[in-house]
This record gives structure tokens, C-alpha cells and sequence, in this order.
């Protein structure tokens, strides 16, 4: 049997989260931190790319970070946003030798 989402239910923020949890299995969450890491990186790009990435992978490891900590994320996505990062700061660095 398919457990489909109740919307009924939803009176507060919490039951919203209640009703996401139960019925998605987290990709609900990880989707929505992603869509907004991508609107980020594509809204940033007339200011480079190289500064487009960082920021996007900035604001889906502060906004992962609080989603892991709720419950609602795994690690592994802040560990990815993290590396990014890192993988980042090392292209600006090694990358431009003038």
C-alpha cells in the first residue's frame, strides 16, 4: 500500500513537517535544499562562476547544517556542500598562475 501524504491534517509548521517525513522519506527535504542551492548558483552567475559556486555551496552548508541538525537531511549532503567548497577555494588558488 502507497502511504500517501494526508494534507488535511496540516494546521501548523509541525504538522507539515510531520506529513513530509512520514510520506517521503527525506527526498522531500534534500530536493528542496537543492532547488535552493541551484536558484542561488543561477542567480549569481552575472558575478562568475567561480563565486556563483561558492555561494550556492555556502548557502546549502548553512541551510544543510540546520536541516541536519532538525532531522530532516543526512550528513552526507553538508559533507558534499563542504567539499565543494574546499574543492572551490583549491580550483581559485591553483587554478589562476599569472
Amino acid at each position: 500500500m502507497v502511504n500517501t501524504p494526508n494534507w488535511t491534517n496540516v494546521t501548523d509548521a509541525g504538522s507539515f513537517l510531520q506529513v513530509a517525513n512520514d510520506t517521503t522519506g527525506g527526498w522531500f527535504w534534500v530536493s528542496m535544499l537543492s532547488m535552493i542551492s541551484i536558484v542561488l548558483l543561477i542567480s549569481m552567475l552575472p558575478f562568475g562562476f567561480e563565486a556563483a559556486v561558492f555561494a550556492a555551496a555556502f548557502a546549502g552548508l548553512m541551510l544543510g547544517m540546520i536541516m541536519s541538525y532538525m532531522g530532516l537531511v543526512g550528513w552526507t549532503w553538508v559533507a558534499m556542500y563542504a567539499g565543494v567548497i574546499v574543492v572551490m577555494i583549491l580550483w581559485t588558488m591553483y587554478g589562476r598562475r599569472d
